[in-house]
């Protein structure tokens, strides 16, 4: 997806702090330095300072900081040949999209892509046969906010066939960008693209569609990234930012 020309990505460092980072690396740093572009730090807040003094600071105490949803099925099938309207990319970023895939949903490039919130899928079944699988919004309204998809696919349907909220957070951001032929790792990186949204403070967990048959540890010692809690809504984007540049900012005092 283009930015938007809000503004444009400068050499200036940035330092969010505060934050809850959706790293895999190190899931318990919380202050993130962009330059650029790039992810040039992630660490703890007592050595933030210490490493960087010149940055300009942000704080986003209690914000979760997470790689950004792509809509991998914009368009309805009844009109799979449809353009996107006009604001609507302006609009998809204020949601924590930061990519699309024109298209609908079926197979594509080797991918399954599915809208989980208006169309029953085999999708444990897929996971367990090694099915890639691609999230998105097949243009329905009330699948406008991509966390929609994550619950959909993680606590609604048929029990058998639900995914944990990470499976499902995975289908919905890094699966959309490997669709793109972007090999995306799934979480924030060092040296990775600063391409992320900051999320509203919220109930964070790990969630488990199966704790039997979970293939990672749902304790909170064994590092695994932290979600939003979904049981009662979803957090709102506070800040979306694609390659460096800020394309949606509704963070109090924080705007750059």
């Amino acid at each position: 997806m283009t930015a938007p020309a809000h503004r444009p990505a400068g050499t200036e460092p940035v330092l969010y702090t505060g934050v809850v980072v959706y790293s895999t690396q190190d899931p318990e740093a919380s202050a993130v330095l962009v330059e650029g572009a790039t992810i040039t730090w992630i660490g703890p807040l007592e050595n933030a300072d210490r490493f960087h003094p010149g940055a300009r600071r942000i704080d986003a105490t209690g914000c979760l900081m997470a790689p950004g949803f792509v809509d991998s099925a914009p368009l309805g099938a009844d009109a799979p040949d449809a353009t996107l309207p006009e604001g609507w990319r302006e609009a998809a970023a204020s949601r924590g999209i930061v990519a699309v895939n024109p298209g609908t949903t079926g197979e594509r490039e080797g991918i399954r892509v599915v809208a989980p919130v208006t169309e029953a899928a085999p999708l444990k079944t897929l996971a367990r046969d090694g099915v890639p699988v691609a999230f998105g919004s097949a243009g329905a309204r009330q699948a406008q906010d991509p966390w929609s998809w994550v619950r959909a696919a993680s606590r609604e349907g048929d029990p058998q066939e639900r995914l944990s909220d990470r499976a499902a957070f995975l289908a919905a951001t890094r699966a959309g960008h490997r669709l793109a032929g972007r090999m995306h790792p799934g979480s924030l990186t060092l040296g990775g693209e600063a391409t992320f949204v900051l999320w509203e403070p919220w109930d964070l967990t790990v969630h488990s569609a199966d704790e039997h048959t979970n293939a990672w540890s749902v304790d909170p010692r064994s590092y695994t990234p932290l979600l939003p809690d979904l049981s009662a809504g979803a957090p709102r984007a506070l800040r979306t930012v694609i390659e460096g540049v800020v394309v949606h900012d509704d963070l109090p005092g924080g705007a750059s």
